[in-house]
């Protein structure tokens, strides 16, 4: 099977993560999307706890056969960088194909990443447009979403509507459990 690995802390999980990995599916290859939910990012402070998260995930994606989370990250040792990650998936599924699915802010970065000559060599790297100014192979042609997890954390701080960035259920257990609140 080929697995697109979609990293992320979800922190909400938003429309845009969801119509990115659908357009995916469409127009690649890939028989499955893994959204990789980091635990604890290395470089970002006001996460949500994993539990929290992986809950609204699970509601956002109840209705989606081909998008699964994958918690591999939450028994791996902190802090973790996704070649721990690839290595840990790769030994525990070694009949997939793994490709690595990010946005163009990422992959700008790669080249900084802990071991990321390893992961250039060894996994296919797909590259969604945030900027839409690089044209590359490994980069899909798509529609660009103006929406962002920290948009949502403000605008649910600030009692804002974020009934379009987040499907519905999501929106619920967020009031519900005050998410993001302050």
């Amino acid at each position: 099977m080929t697995v697109g690995l979609f990293f992320g802390s979800f922190n909400p999980i938003h429309n845009g993560h969801l119509n990115i990995a659908r357009e995916i599916l469409k127009k690649t290859e890939i028989d499955s999307v893994w959204m990789v939910l980091s635990p604890k990012s290395p470089d970002k402070e006001e996460v949500l706890d994993k539990n929290d998260r992986y809950e609204l995930m699970r509601l956002a994606l109840m209705s989606e056969s081909k998008i699964v989370i994958s918690k591999v990250e939450f028994n791996l040792k902190t802090p973790n960088y996704t070649y721990l990650t690839l290595l840990e998936l790769s030994k525990k599924h070694p009949n997939d194909n793994f490709i690595l699915l990010m946005g163009e802010d990422n992959y700008k970065n790669i080249n900084d990443w802990k071991e990321s000559d390893y992961i250039i060599n060894n996994y296919k790297i797909l590259v969604y447009p945030r900027e839409s100014t690089l044209k590359k192979e490994n980069f899909l042609s798509g529609r660009l979403y103006n929406i962002s997890s920290s948009l949502i954390r403000k605008k649910v701080a600030r009692n804002e509507d974020i009934s379009s960035l987040v499907p519905l259920n999501v929106m619920k257990q967020i009031q519900k459990k005050s998410y993001y609140s302050r």
